[in-house]
């Protein structure tokens, strides 16, 4: 296997792990809604909408990061 080849099966491997990783945090997101619906009588839409984002985000660069070292180690050690 190529190099390129393996990069791009841990990369579907991330998207797998991204899928969950939203379907786990539209709920808190949701919680933390009506949360402060109750408490503060209003929403945050904007500030809901850069913490998700920079969230998934986050998650994206941590994992392209891990992929990528992991790749070049494994294609190394070969």
């Amino acid at each position: 296997m190529h190099l390129h080849e393996v990069f791009l099966e841990k990369v579907h491997q991330t998207v797998d792990l991204l899928e969950v990783f939203i379907c786990l945090l539209v709920p808190v997101f949701l919680v933390k809604a009506a949360v402060d619906f109750f408490v503060q009588g209003q929403l945050f839409w904007r500030d809901y909408g850069v913490l998700f984002v920079q969230s998934v985000g986050g998650f994206i660069v941590a994992f392209v990061l891990v992929d990528l070292v992991e790749v070049i180690h494994d294609y190394r050690s070969r």
